[in-house]
């Protein structure tokens, strides 16, 4: 068997340097007691605590942190952790423990390790296994700290048992210079049952003390260590913030301790770090000569220098120690290539001061934002530096690890990380980064090229424009996924909502030098673009990207503010154009105005192209927890405001058949037959009725005129409601005989409707004296019924409603038509005048036709007498009228007359809100129309019809001197009404 040599001195290697590696890790930390400063706690059980709001399994019994801080020694923090495992959960989260350090300045000395397991501690420091790992938490950042874990598996951990254990960090980081700042959270979302936070200050200098978001009831002592500061705390209240907060919010309570007296000594801390590393040499100089060749404007060299300091140095941060703050030296950074922050922003300002610019780092807190100002000063709040200048009296933020950022000075996107502390000589205060947006972050252009026919696929190409941060984050999505992939992404992306997809041609992308706006352009072709509705087909279009703006929080119900995207301006234009002649939309704007947004809408109709314009932008970057409601209102509105439907009817001349359709198919030569036939049932009619008049049958036994309520109500119906006035007529001319009063029957017949009370007082005196009681109906009834009868009466005298009230009329009678058919003792009148003869059968047949065909008129099947508002319109004629671009295809019909006898499709005219429109179809059986916008109208002669059967004339005189005409009903002076709604909308646009 050979070996290979290689193979095996490189594994030999490894090993030697895993050993030593091993040993040198070994020496980072040691067992032992805590130092005498430490003040050891009783562990208290829990008494309120809600085990529900328990996480990972574990209950925290006991939160231990104090800091000494002597006066020359080294700063040590002793930490102690009590927690309890309730589940199999809880052992796998606490049965391994990782304790960080930095071993350049920090040694860690564990304190103890116990596990408490029906109250016996079991002590683990001998079996638990024990190693020093390399920490680097931050590598997937390209952060390397430098720092060590000791990584602790603890052994035989139960469910139910209790994790004790505590150790001390000795050291702080130099880059410091000793000055001291901590900070803890005092209440959690979890539940803590004892809390200890202590700080033992033993240096002469005052140590300043804050708390944000609530208060803490510190105690101060003296003891031989110095002053003893210290808080616990027994089962705080728990909270819980709610999701999608801003960045900067935090709710809980915090204490700050901190030595720096106000933000100059931070400033005066840093300003000696960044100026040792800020240099001019030969290296530096060369680089800036080849940006002044290039460029002759201050503010393109700027650019220039930034872009250099984020493309040509690559990120990556090598933080051990002091070099956590200390940044490397400009030369040295370029020539290594990289850096992190602090190294870039150096570089960067070299640069500048190579080409005679002034600038200077500028410390910020990524998380913190705009929430820094409420935070004592301190060095180690801030995780993050940029650089900062003025340029014509305007302050730039620059941020030179931003990679794939391009435009100039004056397009570049700036970051605002709420407020910054400028590193140089004097500054004293933080400075705020907010600044008034005033570029466009996304536009967004989509064109719908849509088919004649629905068979047809239509063209969607879409073409959107980033800026400033949108253009960076869009550069380096393509630049790490690629091109077809992002493109790819993009086409699952409008299959989502758009059926029948395919690629027309494939996603470029193109750049603005200037602006370092980014552009991609896309082609489809949608093989479905209609939806087939019960109307027709729809296709509806959004501006989704205003839309996903403006979101719906998982928690409405919330206490903590909502994050919402700010600055944020977004512009979104559709263009629909339309192969298809004949689409008609009304132009139109509206506006959303409110705390959280503006949105500008905008619809135009010109060449046959709609569009759709929408201008939106943010005005804040949150909501109050108390304007949720409100906000949802908004963006319902906001929603419904960038949602446009367009509706397409059925591509066919057929429509369904109507009634109209069955009459008109007789044609117009039976009716001279039938006012013939009419004519003859009316002489035979009056004819029998005369003969048997003549014959002067009487009935002693019957007081009134008796008839069975079933022919009271089909006669009365069917005889267009005369019979209800001859049964009246009949019955007061029996009671004129019986009391030999002076009444006039025929008038009380005529006037039936006026004489309803009278005839019930009349029937019920007659109860009374027959039976002793009214048996007719409560004098209420009557009065509530001749109400009634006098209401209907009124109405019939409308004529819009005649037919309608013919076929009530007859049953309010029937108490009294009732009572009288049950006063015919003998039944022999009462079968005499119930029976049916000829003529009545005759007089039925003649008048149902004119029942039927004006019921069918006062329903809108047939063309009524009146004009009619559109909302009458059957659903059938609304879509004959915008199937054949008689109306409208946006507008809702207003007013709505046809002259036409049986077919609404022979004749018509009326208004929408915005237009006026008639059509008639000529004798070639084609339609003529005319479709006319108010404000294409100069002004209407009005021609009045002299009576109600006469019809109104009104001549619409157009702007460009052509008119057409307007034929409508006088019924019910609607005419009236419709030409003061044309006057109105007439006014109203040349006012406009």
């Amino acid at each position: 068997m050979k070996w290979n040599f290689l193979r095996l001195s490189s594994w030999l290697i490894a090993l030697t340097l895993l050993i030593f590696s091993h040993n040198i890790f070994a020496q980072q930390y040691k067992i032992d007691k805590p130092a005498n400063w430490v003040n050891t706690h009783i562990i208290e059980q829990p008494k309120h605590s809600d085990i529900t709001k328990v996480r990972d399994g574990t209950l925290y019994l006991l939160l231990d942190n104090q800091s000494y801080i002597p006066s020359r020694q080294k700063q040590q923090r002793y930490t102690r952790l009590v927690m309890k495992a309730l589940n199999q959960s809880g052992v796998d989260y606490i049965s391994q423990l990782n304790l960080d350090f930095d071993p350049s300045y920090e040694s860690l000395t564990l304190n103890s390790l116990t596990i408490i397991r029906n109250n016996e501690r079991i002590d683990k420091l001998g079996s638990a296994r024990m190693t020093v790992i390399q920490g680097e938490s931050e590598l997937a950042d390209r952060i390397y700290n430098g720092s060590l874990s000791l990584n602790i598996i603890i052994d035989d951990m139960r469910s139910g048992d209790i994790l004790d254990y505590s150790y001390t960090v000795a050291g702080s980081n130099p880059i410091y210079a000793n000055k001291f700042s901590t900070r803890r959270t005092l209440n959690w979302s979890v539940p803590v049952v004892q809390q200890n936070m202590r700080v033992l200050w033993g240096k002469q200098t005052p140590l300043h003390i804050n708390t944000i978001n609530g208060t803490a009831d510190i105690q101060e002592t003296l003891n031989k260590y110095g002053k003893d500061y210290s808080i616990t705390l027994f089962e705080e209240p728990l909270l819980e913030q709610n999701s999608q907060t801003p960045t900067w919010y935090d709710p809980y309570t915090q204490v700050y301790f901190s030595e720096f007296d106000d933000w100059g000594q931070v400033v005066n801390w840093a300003y000696p770090l960044y100026q040792s590393a800020i240099e001019t040499p030969n290296s530096i100089l060369d680089v800036a000569e080849e940006i002044k060749v290039k460029h002759t404007k201050t503010s393109d060299k700027i650019a220039a220098a930034l872009r250099f300091s984020q493309d040509e140095v690559r990120y990556l941060g090598l933080e051990m120690g002091t070099n956590s703050h200390q940044p490397t030296s400009a030369s040295e950074t370029l020539s290594l290539r990289y850096g992190d922050c602090k190294d870039k922003t150096v570089l960067l300002i070299s640069l500048l001061k190579a080409m005679d610019i002034e600038a200077f780092p500028a410390l910020v807190d990524t998380e913190e934002t705009k929430r820094l100002k409420e935070l004592p000063p301190s060095a180690s709040v801030f995780n993050h530096v940029i650089v900062t200048l003025k340029q014509n009296g305007k302050r730039y933020w620059l941020d030179p690890t931003v990679s794939y950022q391009r435009g100039t000075l004056e397009y570049l996107a700036q970051p605002d990380y709420g407020y910054a502390l400028i590193i140089d000589k004097g500054e004293t205060t933080l400075t705020s980064m907010a600044q008034k947006p005033v570029h466009t972050n996304v536009s967004v252009e989509d064109n719908f090229f849509i088919a004649e026919k629905v068979s047809e696929p239509s063209r969607f190409e879409t073409q959107y424009t980033y800026a400033e941060f949108e253009a960076i984050n869009r550069r380096s999505n393509i630049a790490s996924s690629g091109l077809n992939s992002v493109a790819k992404s993009y086409f699952e992306y409008y299959q989502g909502f758009l059926n029948g997809l395919s690629i027309n041609e494939a996603m470029t992308i193109s750049e603005q030098e200037q602006t370092g706006k980014l552009i991609t352009k896309e082609s489809y072709l949608i093989s479905e673009f209609w939806e087939k509705t019960d109307e027709g087909y729809e296709a509806s279009f959004y501006a989704n990207e205003i839309q996903n703006s403006v979101y719906e929080p998982k928690q409405v119900n919330r206490t903590d503010p909502l994050y919402f995207g700010y600055p944020n301006i977004i512009n979104t234009t559709i263009k629909l154009h339309f192969a298809e002649k004949g689409w008609g939309f009304d132009s139109d704007q509206e506006e959303i105005d409110n705390d959280y947004f503006n949105l500008k809408t905008t619809t135009e109709f010109n060449d046959n192209v709609l569009t759709l314009s929408y201008d939106y932008y943010a005005k804040q970057d949150h909501i109050k927890a108390a304007q949720i409601d409100d906000y949802l209102a908004q963006r319902k509105k906001l929603i419904s405001a960038t949602h446009y439907p367009i509706l397409k009817y059925a591509e066919t001349t057929e429509t369904p058949q109507t009634t109209a359709d069955v009459l008109d198919s007789f044609g117009y030569s039976w009716l001279k037959y039938v006012l013939a036939g009419y004519i003859l049932v009316l002489i035979f009619f009056f004819a029998d009725w005369r003969l048997e008049s003549a014959k002067k049958v009487k009935f002693e036994d019957s007081p009134f005129y008796a008839v069975s309520v079933s022919k009271f109500i089909i006669y009365s119906i069917l005889s267009l409601g005369i019979f209800v006035n001859y049964w009246s007529y009949r019955n007061f001319k029996a009671i004129k005989e019986r009391d030999n009063s002076s009444i006039m029957p025929i008038a009380r017949g005529i006037f039936a409707f006026l004489w309803y009370y009278p005839l019930y007082l009349a029937l019920a005196e007659h109860s009374q004296q027959q039976l002793n009681k009214n048996r007719v109906m409560p004098n209420w009834t009557a009065l509530t019924l001749w109400l009634m009868v006098l209401a209907s009466a009124f109405a019939y005298r409308m004529d819009e409603y005649a037919t309608i009230v013919i076929c009530i009329m007859p049953f309010l009678w029937l108490p009294l038509v009732s009572y009288i058919e049950q006063t015919d003792t003998s039944k022999e009148a009462l079968h005499y005048n119930s029976y049916w003869r000829i003529r009545q059968y005759l007089i039925s047949l003649a008048f149902a036709p004119l029942l039927f065909l004006g019921v069918l008129q006062e329903v809108n099947i047939l063309p009524n007498a009146a004009i009619i508002k559109g909302d009458s319109l059957w659903s059938y004629q609304v879509h004959f009228l915008k199937r054949n671009r008689l109306t409208p295809e946006n507008e809702e019909i207003l007013y709505f007359y046809s002259d036409a006898v049986f077919d609404y499709r022979e004749d018509g005219n009326g208004i929408t809100e915005n237009y006026i429109f008639s059509y008639y179809k000529n004798d070639d059986g084609r339609l003529e129309s005319d479709l006319s916008h108010f404000k294409d109208i100069e002004k209407i002669e009005t021609t009045y019809g002299k009576t109600k059967l006469d019809n109104t004339s009104i001549k619409v005189i157009k702007t460009d001197g052509s008119d057409f005409l307007l034929i409508v009903g006088r019924l019910n002076k609607q005419d009236k009404v419709l030409v003061e709604q044309i006057n109105l909308r007439i006014t109203a646009n040349k006012v406009r």
